[in-house]
């Protein structure tokens, strides 16, 4: 207690009451150090073991890849709904991101095969200017593995939404995707004759087209499997 102070509660207290005063002051003050040492205490160790729940970035060669997204995409005229469901869960996969988007399949023809492949380059690596729509920046996480989207006014051609699913430890992406065909029947004519005669220089692009509109290519003439609502909500545009 400074000199200033002492003198003031001499005069108002007795040697006694003052000593007890002072006491009292001490012990409170220790009482606050001790719960601030005390919840500090509490924040490292909540923190520390958070830290060693997380997979350690040396031992990313050991981390599973991330699983496919599960994408349905439903067309109503020239809107397009996706709905994108992100299977990745657990620690090994709290890193794990998906989006989606949408490719102008005229544009993206030395991308088809591999996409019917089920492969797909980094988003960060293809050109901005084969997207019609996205890459979207509201991804999932591990808090959030559910996303909606919605591409409205999309102009009458042939389009391949992918669902993307990417972890910084894995360099693959793991993808999922569906043929988007919109507009009439002869809009889509005229799109897919303009994808068939930009397809001779790319090895594979002929077949993968065909995989990618859902046409088996045994029989040419009977819709594959696999393309959930989107095929369904397109097939009236015509095949």
């Amino acid at each position: 207690m400074s000199n200033a102070i002492g003198p003031k509660l001499c005069q108002r207290y007795n040697s006694n009451e003052v000593d007890m005063l002072m006491a009292k002051t001490t012990n409170a003050r220790t009482t606050r150090v001790r719960r601030t040492i005390a919840a500090t205490a509490a924040a490292a160790t909540v923190a520390g073991a958070a830290a060693l729940s997380l997979p350690a970035t040396a031992s990313a060669q050991a981390l599973p890849p991330p699983e496919p997204p599960v994408l349905t995409a439903t067309l109503v005229d020239n809107d397009l709904t996706l709905e994108l469901d992100d299977p990745n869960r657990g620690l090994a996969q709290a890193l794990t991101v998906c989006t989606a988007a949408l490719l102008n399949a005229e544009k993206a023809i030395p991308l088809l095969p591999d996409i019917a492949a089920g492969t797909i380059p980094p988003l960060d690596q293809i050109d901005p200017a084969l997207f019609q729509w996205g890459p979207s920046l509201e991804v999932t996480s591990a808090l959030v593995r559910k996303r909606t989207y919605q591409v409205d006014d999309i102009p009458p051609g042939v389009y391949v939404a992918l669902g993307v699913c990417v972890n910084p430890n894995i360099t693959q992406p793991a993808l999922d995707f569906k043929p988007v065909l919109v507009g009439s029947k002869i809009e889509l004519g005229s799109s897919v004759l303009n994808i068939g005669s930009a397809v001779i220089d790319t090895p594979g692009a002929f077949s993968a087209i065909l995989t990618l509109l859902g046409i088996d290519t045994g029989s040419l003439g009977s819709a594959g499997s696999g393309d959930g609502g989107s095929t369904g909500s397109t097939g009236s545009a015509g095949s």
